[in-house]
């Protein structure tokens, strides 16, 4: 069975959103498989930024 898989659409970069900082230890491969105990501290970062994005939104749909 062959299956066909149409990729036409493209990535558009939202200005709107604040998105985030990575910072070149984000790609430090050497880092995995420690444990913390809140669990990745980029991860953690990404949640941060979205909750801010979502908190900005908020403030502009109430002004």
């Amino acid at each position: 069975m062959t299956e066909k898989f149409n990729s036409n659409h493209f990535y558009r970069a939202d200005h709107r959103t604040f998105g985030g900082i990575i910072y070149p230890s984000d790609f430090a491969t050497d880092r995995r498989g420690k444990n913390h105990a809140y669990g990745s501290p980029i991860a953690g970062r990404m949640i941060s930024d979205k909750k801010f994005d979502m908190q900005c939104r908020r403030r502009m749909t109430d002004a």
